[in-house]
């Protein structure tokens, strides 16, 4: 595989709701894979307003509540210098995907952009390709981000293999170049 992790890093509006969730549930996901050594998984905030601030409780519970720990999170800015270095920028909603598009400073930065829910075939059959904010809900709008997340995550895990296993093919083919040379 390649000695670079693919990188991936979820976004929303201040980093502890949806996008704590998508960060949680893909890293425990790929460490369930065994590919932790291969693929790096962050998340940020598109605002400064909870920097440094633990997720909401309640994403907390609700992460608990089915086996994952985000007691560790801690919420940050997105920095638009991170494009450089990463291979999935996954938005929560179309709101930040216009923030992101704002940020980037080139097209391959652009072309990094995706909606979470994107990965999600049935969300995709169904046109909803938006992760509802649960901020002003219950708990039960927490409950119903947690399951679109993680069956878009599912698929987000799926695409990050075949990118893996891309790498590994390319650098077959450079081997195989360099040793007919």
């Amino acid at each position: 595989m390649s000695s670079r992790p693919v990188r991936v890093t979820f976004v929303c509006s201040g980093n502890i709701c949806r996008s704590p969730m998508g960060h949680v549930i893909l890293q425990s996901m790929v460490e369930d894979a065994g590919l932790a050594d291969h693929v790096s998984v962050s998340s940020s905030g598109t605002g400064d307003w909870h920097v440094g601030e633990q997720a909401d409780p309640r994403t907390i519970a609700t992460l608990a509540s089915h086996g994952y720990d985000a007691s560790r999170h801690r919420a940050r800015e997105f920095d638009p210098a991170e494009f450089d270095e990463l291979d999935l920028v996954l938005a929560s909603d179309s709101g930040h995907v216009r923030t992101l598009r704002r940020l980037a400073r080139t097209p391959d930065d652009r072309s990094k952009i995706r909606l979470v829910r994107e990965f999600d075939p049935e969300a995709v059959a169904a046109g909803t390709l938006e992760t509802d904010d649960p901020w002003y809900g219950k708990e039960e709008h927490f409950a119903r981000c947690f399951a679109e997340v993680e069956a878009a995550c599912r698929g987000i895990l799926a695409h990050i293999r075949d990118q893996l296993d891309s790498r590994l093919a390319g650098r077959l083919d450079d081997k195989v170049d360099w040793e007919r040379s």
